[in-house]
């Protein structure tokens, strides 16, 4: 495999690995759930439901 091929198929490889992380991430966020790097829970937000949170804090 020369050169060229080589890097194509590396970036081929990243683009997929990215879009499955992206679709893993959008799918947690939909459903409400944590997603776990290096030990720890991350729960993900949509800026609307950030705004929402800010909201109701502000408004107690």
């Amino acid at each position: 495999m020369d050169k060229s091929h080589e890097v194509n198929a590396f970036c081929s490889g990243m683009v997929t690995g990215i879009n499955l992380y992206q679709q893993k991430v959008v799918t947690a966020q939909k459903n409400n759930e944590a997603i776990k790097i290096g030990g720890e829970l991350y729960y993900i937000q949509s800026a609307k439901e950030r705004l929402q949170d800010m909201v109701d804090k502000i408004c107690k």
